[in-house]
């Protein structure tokens, strides 16, 4: 599979994971959402969380075209982080497939394993803040289904768009956040068997992102 990147970022990296093969960015205004034609995969713009706490100084990644980022320059100063749970904030799928309450508990505890176990590889991962401690908060603001059946070699693609915000776990003053939308894309189409696989790939895939950014902003 090849990640194809449909507009904003989650974090400025660039580590690919898992089958993750290439990353190919549309035009930077097609974020994952929720689709005015449903059976194309083109996604509209994602909805904000609010977790971010200021927008406007989102600037244009220079590294990675279509994205938004924004740092202070002291996340570097930091060695330890509390990960808070991730917050789940549509009710449908960018196809409008209604995602239970079920279904949101169990993709946010998969997307905060994926940050905490990639974090605590290199970084102490803890629960109570402390000196150069920081807070990640995330936030997935659109979910993309993969749609197909066992006997379906087509498939709609599926994937994610994100917020995050990195504060001081002590003071609460902002030193990182972004936004990101990915979609994965089959070089070969095969069965779905999880409609969420390619969502909870692209959860794998930005939390390994993650950890290379705190790693190269020490």
């Amino acid at each position: 599979m090849a990640l194809h990147r449909a507009g904003l970022l989650l974090i400025g990296l660039g580590l690919m994971v898992g089958a993750c093969a290439s990353s190919n960015k549309p035009a930077a205004s097609a974020a994952a959402g929720n689709p005015q034609n449903k059976g194309v995969n083109d996604f509209g713009p994602a909805t904000k969380s609010g977790i971010i706490s200021d927008y406007a100084r989102l600037k244009p990644s220079p590294e990675f075209p279509g994205t938004l980022v924004w740092t202070s320059g002291k996340l570097g100063n930091y060695d330890k982080f509390i990960v808070d749970p991730v917050t789940i904030v549509p009710s449908e799928s960018a196809r409008g497939i209604p995602i239970s309450a079920a279904e949101k508990q169990r993709l946010a505890a998969e997307f905060r394993y994926d940050l905490v176990d990639v974090l605590q590889a290199t970084h102490k991962v803890v629960v109570t803040p402390m000196p150069r401690t920081a807070r990640i908060k995330a936030a997935v603001t659109q979910v993309a289904r993969s749609t197909g059946t066992e006997m379906q070699w087509f498939r709609w693609e599926g994937g994610a768009a994100a917020e995050m915000e990195i504060t001081d776990a002590m003071t609460g003053e902002p030193l990182a956040s972004a936004i990101d939308s990915d979609v994965v894309k089959a070089r070969e189409p095969s069965p779905v068997k999880d409609p969420y696989g390619d969502t909870k790939l692209v959860f794998r895939h930005w939390a390994a992102r993650l950890g290379k950014w705190l790693i190269t902003a020490r």
